[in-house]
């Protein structure tokens, strides 16, 4: 007699994939965002810029994408409200997605502010008639918002991650594997 296989229920293909998309993109955009002044300014700069840029929107698409897929045919798992850990975790993947869509939202103002030059092609055009010092004290503020969201994403991200090592080698259960591509 051939040993029962207990199967662990997971999420679907398309879940899954895009959890791993936005995971990966999420550090790239902010590793990125913090070596772009190293460029001198110029072709070099206005490159780096562009891929943050167009990872970005990367991760916006993904992001609705995402959330469209989750809300009409996603698998979901119940949530066990008299478990106080699994509200938590269901409140830190809401919060989540709020960082994550201000983060972006932040950046596209902030790009559409600026009026960003991608990869020389061709020039967003510039939102509001400011003048030059007053963009730019702007422009500056939104980065600083753009910033501290995005850190303390990273942040909430870099938890969630730790907490899902937990579940797979401290408590040695499946919160994890069901997120794992097959």
């Amino acid at each position: 007699m051939a040993p029962a296989v207990i199967s662990t229920p997971r999420y679907d293909h398309r879940t899954i994939a895009l959890h791993w998309i936005i995971a990966l993109i999420i550090p790239l955009q902010w590793a990125n965002a913090h070596v772009i002044d190293w460029f001198p300014k110029g072709p070099y700069r206005v490159d780096a810029r562009s891929l943050h840029i167009l990872l970005g929107a990367l991760l916006a698409l993904a992001l609705v994408y995402r959330l469209y897929w989750r809300a009409t045919k996603g698998v979901r798992f119940p949530v066990d409200t008299a478990a106080p850990l699994e509200v938590l975790a269901k409140v830190v993947h809401y919060l989540l997605y709020a960082l994550l869509g201000a983060v972006l939202l932040l950046g596209i103002f902030n790009t559409w502010l600026r009026g960003d030059d991608i990869f020389g092609l061709f020039h967003i055009p510039k939102f509001g008639s400011y003048d030059k010092d007053a963009r730019h004290l702007f422009a500056n503020e939104v980065v600083d918002w753009h910033r501290l969201t995005s850190t303390a994403l990273l942040i909430l991200g870099g938890s969630h991650a730790l907490v899902a090592l937990f579940h797979l080698y401290g408590l040695k259960d499946a919160v994890l594997r069901r997120m794992l591509p097959r």
